[in-house]
């Protein structure tokens, strides 16, 4: 066969499994559903506002298919809630938790920078570090690589959260983390910086393509934050109401094995409005299609290493054909009234 540049795709919404060159591609069965979640709401139980049942209820009469609460420190049992608002094929709970690090460092404004990590389908709570979750004598990248430890060793997987949340983060705290862990990089709470700021940092975009230029396999989420689900304080609902990002994982059914191991593989998009119809990726080219809604217009632009726009695309559909220089291909769709979709990225080698 030809000596085809190999693809790794860390979107496994691909067809494909990574192959070197020269060796055949073993192509994987497809899952064959669309199912979205959120992987990001607080509750009564730690610093939302309503109870785990409100938050379920309002999650799953709104359409979603999964939810996990991620209360911090607490790891609330999805059992009863699933036993009252499970749907089968329509809505389940998955166990989560927010583990709360924050990290004493005296050249902060703040004197301490925040690592919160959330632990999606943990068998159990993880605990920070330091007293209340405040570890001195360690740096960002320690608190990640033990706090991230420990949500796998606990079965679990885990999500860098909000990056830009106090201007905390930076490129060097996350360059050690390990493959497959998931960056918030569509938060939707209003006051975590997500478009970043020229003097403080880049937009968690822009570090996510950071991130993928040294080829670390990281996946992009968009979710909730949400803390609000009760509209009486108008200003504290609008910074973080509920409803505003999310995550679509393909999967063959809607059990939180499935759903767990569709986030494990990277086979799922985060969006704030944008539905895709259809997403593969190959050793030739990147294909998608657009979910249409009423008259809004579409721009696809394919985007490779260190975040250059590779091409850019109107409409519904669009196809790249891969060079093989790239570095990696992921897509950003964007929409006529400002919503956006972004998939995983596939890597490219040589």
């Amino acid at each position: 066969m030809k000596n085809l540049p190999n693809v790794q795709t860390a979107l496994a919404l691909a067809l494909f499994t990574a192959v070197a060159p020269g060796l055949q591609a073993q192509v994987a069965a497809q899952p064959s559903h669309w199912f979205r979640g959120n992987t990001h709401a607080h509750t009564l139980e730690s610093d939302g506002d309503s109870p785990p049942d409100s938050v379920a209820r309002w999650y799953r009469d709104r359409g979603y298919h999964f939810l996990f609460i991620t209360d911090h420190e607490k790891l609330t049992d999805p059992e009863p809630l699933n036993a009252r608002y499970a749907v089968a094929g329509k809505f389940l709970l998955i166990p989560g938790q927010e583990v709360t690090q924050r990290v004493v460092d005296s050249t902060h404004v703040d004197k301490l920078r925040q690592a919160h990590v959330n632990a999606l389908g943990a068998s159990h709570v993880v605990m920070p570090q330091g007293d209340k979750g405040l570890a001195k004598g360690i740096t960002m990248k320690d608190g990640y690589a033990t706090n991230i430890a420990g949500i796998r060793s606990a079965g679990g997987i885990a999500q860098v959260n909000h990056p830009n949340f106090r201007w905390s983060v930076r490129l060097a705290d996350l360059l050690a983390i390990p493959d497959s862990t998931l960056l918030e990089v569509m938060n939707a709470h209003t006051g975590v910086n997500n478009d970043g700021d020229g003097a403080k940092a880049p937009s968690t975009e822009a570090l996510w393509d950071s991130l993928l230029t040294r080829g670390k396999i990281v996946f992009a989420v968009g979710d909730d934050d949400a803390h609000s689900f009760r509209a009486t304080n108008a200003d504290a609902y609008e910074l973080t109401r509920p409803g505003r990002a999310w995550i679509v994982v393909r999967a063959d059914t809607l059990t939180a094995a499935s759903i767990l191991a569709g986030i494990r593989r990277g086979d799922f998009y985060a969006s704030d409005g944008v539905m895709f119809k259809e997403y593969t990726a190959n050793t030739k080219e990147v294909r998608i299609s657009i979910q249409a809604v009423y008259d809004a217009r579409y721009r696809t632009e394919f985007i490779g290493a260190n975040g250059q726009v590779l091409a850019t695309v109107s409409g519904l559909e669009a196809t790249y054909t891969i060079r093989g220089t790239e570095g990696y291909v992921r897509v950003r769709v964007t929409d006529s009234n400002g919503h956006k979709a972004l998939s995983q990225a596939s890597f490219i080698r040589r």
